[in-house]
């Protein structure tokens, strides 16, 4: 969380490192509720 509003101020290597870091963090915590909601879902039925 604050990763992101420093990557303005990042060399051009370590900005692009970092955003990669993001997206993966980001897919994985999306995953998750993907895997959450599928839960959620069967529990429902």
């Amino acid at each position: 969380m604050t990763l992101f509003p420093r990557i303005k101020d990042m060399e051009p290597e370590e900005a692009a490192a970092s955003r990669e870091a993001l997206l993966r963090y980001c897919e994985l915590d999306t995953w998750a509720m993907v895997k959450v909601w599928e839960k959620l879902k069967e529990m429902a039925k």
